[in-house]
């Protein structure tokens, strides 16, 4: 009777030990599935976060548009330039990089402290690169609206035809925003020292520092108001030799050029005389 009743359990407790082993299965199935759900969820909430860093961060800024006039023509510049830089948004990128490095220069974080600095900041509500269906006389043009909001950079198609596209293309829109954020006393500062001054902080974006004073400029022509110089190169280097005497004098330059123009803006922007400052530099470096 004992043993009939262990041969009747046996199969009971067999088939006890079998449901036991698909439960595990079951509940590892089930646990596998949980945590693809949550990973999914943890993903889809990392996307959000990051989609609305993004979109806070463009919000502080201005709103880019990137236009190929010479889409439909098919050549060689146009097919470079959605390649390289459309269809990858370098294009985008290269604008927001070279226009903090010049805010940087020209509007520092430390400056908002100040009460106006706000009202100094030129407003820049659109920036616009065009690539021009035809060759430009200059690489990048500068063309603002007429409520000096919203900029239109052409660029010229001939950039994208030599080897060092990328740092041409680099070195037009570093110059371009430059230009952009550049006060020009409202269209009366003198146009050498506007584009002097674009040319010092493109070459400090390009290197890092101003070109040695050893390299030749053009002699100095001008004792007591070498900022007058028609070569670019001498403006720089007298830009980066005020800077060296008075630190931050480009940003109160152009701080300066906001309203309007006149010359002592400069001895306002030095603290000095500018002839004598022209004169000191014309000792020193010839």
């Amino acid at each position: 009777m004992e043993e009939k009743t262990q041969h009747l359990l046996q199969p009971l407790i067999q088939t006890t030990t079998t449901d036991s082993y698909e439960n595990y299965d079951d509940y590892k199935i089930t646990s596998s599935s949980n945590a693809n759900i949550i990973l999914r969820l943890v993903l889809v909430i990392f996307v959000v976060v990051v989609s609305l860093w993004a979109n806070y961060e463009a919000s502080k800024g201005f709103a880019i548009t990137i236009v190929n006039e010479a889409n439909d023509q098919s050549t060689f510049a146009s097919k470079r330039f959605d390649l390289f830089f459309v269809s990858n948004d370098e294009a985008t990128r290269l604008i927001l990089k070279t226009s903090k490095f010049v805010e940087n220069i020209l509007y520092p974080i430390n400056d908002h402290l100040d009460s106006g600095q706000p009202q100094i900041k030129k407003q820049v509500k659109h920036v616009i690169l065009r690539l021009s269906s035809r060759n430009l006389t200059r690489f990048v043009i500068v063309k603002p609206s007429r409520d000096n909001h919203e900029f239109v950079l052409h660029i010229s198609p001939s950039i994208l035809e030599g080897p060092s596209y990328k740092s041409d293309m680099f070195l037009a829109l570093q110059k371009g925003m430059a230009r952009i954020w550049l006060w020009d006393g409202q269209g009366n500062a003198p146009s050498n020292l506007v584009n002097g001054m674009i040319e010092y902080i493109t070459s400090l974006a390009s290197s890092g520092s101003i070109t040695s004073e050893s390299e030749s400029v053009e002699p100095m022509k001008l004792n007591r108001s070498c900022w007058k110089s028609k070569d670019t190169r001498t403006i720089v280097k007298i830009l980066n030799f005020c800077e060296g005497k008075k630190e931050g004098f480009v940003r109160r330059l152009n701080k300066e050029m906001k309203n309007g123009w006149h010359e002592k803006m400069i001895d306002d922007a030095l603290g000095t005389p500018a002839w004598h400052l022209c004169e000191t530099y014309k000792k020193e470096v010839f």
